[in-house]
């Protein structure tokens, strides 16, 4: 299921231009640099990986620099996440960094990664004007963490955050995706990271996209409740075959691996104590994450949940996306897309500023009210 290309917020389309569907509204853009990664995590890709986009079809680094400045000067958009794929395989990523960072206007530039390779790149890209990092990190258990990614090495991505730690990036934070039978049961050993570590740990709730997640049978999050009060979100039974650590591929396409932000806050909580909100304004970046501390241990970190399933925030949604081949898209599962790569090759060099923003001013107006359950494309498309 694609959801057309289009290149107008007038075909068809009559949405507001107020609230999350104004431009004014967009605190972010995220950038995707590649569609291309080093794991096959089984949430997001096949064990034998997706088609991967035509180099010619990739954004150069320069075209990436004039929508960010048409950003700046037209929108006032400050903020940029670079993404993936995994952006760290693309090449020249730290050469991109060193010039999104001379560009007059860039308030916060940070990157989410899986940090695979940071021990080699943290320093680099530190010194080249990269503010933040995000390191995505779904156990940490070695060999359960080769089952969720096929291809990655846990041991690599913790000397990464610790080449981070050393490179002085602040405001660090590990983004963990909760799946039923796959790492649930590993959300305080999460938490704890935030007892002995000055970062936030996010644990963000398993969202269907693309292939890697074909809904059957209906809605697998229908909310139903129990006689003892128990709210449930998945009414399929789940094969025995498939439950235990990164279980088959069957249970992550129904999406009976879906595990809801209150249920990990318990588990949380019954380990390690109250979770204590903390003033979101204090939280680094401008993202949806809602923030806690435990209220015992001292922590020297937070904890963070995005819940975008069981508690939608489609009404104060302050990002638009950039894919790799240059399409602006409005929401990550779903929503009108503008494609601007033309614009960047086809334009004439004074009238591509003015075009690239009424593309972003488009583009923004496309969005959902609420996002539907399951997204169209492939989440190494988007970047999250």
């Amino acid at each position: 299921m694609q959801l057309p290309v289009i290149e107008s917020s007038s075909q068809g389309f009559t949405p507001s231009d107020t609230g999350p569907r104004s431009i004014e509204a967009v605190k972010v853009l995220r950038i995707s640099v590649t569609d291309r990664c080093n794991y096959r995590c089984l949430y997001c890709m096949p064990a034998e990986g997706v088609p991967w986009l035509d180099k010619l079809d990739i954004l150069s680094f320069e075209e990436i620099c004039d929508i960010i400045r048409a950003a700046i000067d037209l929108h006032g958009i400050r903020r940029f996440k670079l993404t993936g794929g995994e952006p760290t395989v693309r090449h020249g990523l730290v050469e991109l960094v060193r010039m999104i960072r001379t560009i007059k206007g860039v308030q916060d530039l940070s990157l989410t990664t899986n940090g695979q390779l940071m021990s080699d790149l943290a320093t680099p890209l530190k010194n080249a004007g990269l503010d933040r990092v995000t390191i995505s990190l779904d156990s940490l258990q070695p060999e359960r963490f080769v089952r969720i990614t096929r291809t990655g090495s846990l041991d690599a991505v913790l000397k990464g955050l610790d080449a981070c730690d050393a490179a002085g990036f602040d405001s660090l934070k590990l983004n963990c995706v909760t799946m039923r039978g796959t790492n649930d049961d590993e959300a305080a050993d999460f938490a704890r990271l935030s007892i002995q570590r000055k970062l936030t740990v996010r644990f963000i709730e398993y969202m269907p996209l693309g292939d890697a997640a074909v809904i059957k049978n209906g809605n697998p999050f229908h909310e139903t409740q129990s006689a003892d009060g128990r709210i449930t979100f998945n009414t399929l039974k789940v094969a025995s075959e498939e439950i235990g650590p990164a279980g088959g591929c069957g249970a992550q396409d129904r999406g009976d691996v879906f595990v809801s932000e209150a249920e990990v806050r318990a588990s949380i909580e019954r380990e390690l104590g109250e979770l204590l909100p903390v003033n979101r304004d204090e939280e680094a970046g401008v993202g949806p994450a809602v923030p806690y501390r435990l209220a015992n241990h001292n922590p020297r970190g937070r904890i963070g949940f995005i819940s975008a399933m069981s508690s939608p925030f489609c009404d104060t949604c302050n990002r638009l996306r950039l894919t790799a081949n240059g399409i602006l898209r409005s929401c990550l599962f779903e929503g009108g897309e503008v494609e601007i790569r033309s614009i960047l090759r086809n334009s004439a060099l004074s009238e591509r500023p003015k075009l690239l923003a009424q593309a972003m001013t488009d583009c923004v107006k496309l969005k959902p009210d609420v996002h539907s359950v399951r997204g169209n494309e492939q989440m190494s498309r988007l970047g999250g």
